[in-house]
């Protein structure tokens, strides 16, 4: 019973915290919000949309990211896990929302940390290949959809002797591998739609190859920010590569304001549903403390 009422603090403390970080986030950056505010109601029900898809994605790469790891999550644990990730890793130091899950499935599962290690990496990897294809566009064109293809032929056919090699000598399982590199595709893709939407909002025509080297700039940022949701990384590489996709910096601030605007939106909602559900557990809780009693 001790032990139950401490994971209950645990909890409401956790949760807690999350929501005083949301509302200090969203009150040091008026700006955001007020960008949002002008934009039609449409686009912003769209981009909620788009980014409950992007996080079912998520949700896919973290199912086999620990399927490598023989490690199998139930729907609601998995996705309440995703959810506090993406909070976390968003107004948290240094992107920690990987660390979060590590030590949670440490804890809970005892997961093989090496193991897991391995497989994030995996899908880190993936994560950098296609954002360099799309990089790479500027001078493949479409060739580099064929490229994205050739790769996927390659991983379902051959499973590649690096991948077989490696995943055998830490114990992974190879099934998954295609699936991650299937996912963590459908990751980046959604993405590249989702800025679209934003640049279109902010009247900026884009083609689509200009919108792929746009995504896989705003991903690189990713790999080196120390702000919460790459602010001022993510601007500095697309200007930087702003030769490739030429979208002015204007525009750029503009549709990164609206694209934060609607993803801290997106974020509160995730943060109103998990305190539902904790409340909702916390109170079925209490019901089986009282009937032991």
């Amino acid at each position: 019973m001790v032990s139950k009422r401490i994971k209950q603090a645990a909890a409401v403390l956790v949760l807690t915290v999350t929501i005083a970080v949301f509302v200090r986030y969203t009150a040091q950056h008026p700006e955001i919000l007020k960008q949002l505010a002008l934009i039609p109601l449409h686009i912003v029900a769209l981009l909620l949309a788009l980014y409950a898809v992007f996080q079912a994605t998520l949700v896919w790469i973290q199912r086999e990211t620990l399927k490598l790891c023989n490690i199998s999550l139930g729907r609601k644990e998995s996705t309440l896990l995703v959810m506090y990730s993406a909070i976390i890793n968003f107004f948290g130091p240094l992107q920690s929302g990987p660390a979060f899950r590590a030590a949670y499935l440490k804890r809970k599962y005892n997961i093989n940390l090496k193991q897991y290690t391995l497989a994030t990496l995996m899908y880190y990897f993936f994560y950098a290949t296609f954002s360099g294809v799309f990089l790479v566009s500027y001078f493949l064109g479409f060739w580099a959809l064929g490229l994205i293809i050739g790769m996927f032929a390659s991983l379902l056919l051959l499973r590649t002797t690096l991948f077989e090699t490696v995943t055998k000598k830490y114990a992974l399982k190879t099934t998954p591998v295609f699936n991650l590199a299937s996912a963590t595709l459908a990751q980046v893709s959604i993405l590249a739609v989702i800025f679209y939407v934003g640049l279109q909002a902010v009247g900026q025509s884009v083609q689509v190859i200009s919108t792929l080297i746009y995504t896989a700039a705003a991903n690189f940022a990713l790999f080196i920010s120390l702000t919460p949701g790459a602010i001022g990384f993510r601007e500095a590489f697309l200007v930087f590569t702003g030769n490739l996709h030429h979208i002015p910096n204007q525009i750029i601030v503009s549709a990164n304001l609206v694209d934060r605007g609607v993803y801290i939106l997106f974020l509160g909602i995730l943060v109103v549903i998990t305190t539902v559900l904790h409340a909702g557990s916390y109170l079925r809780d209490q019901k089986s403390v009282k009937k032991e009693k």
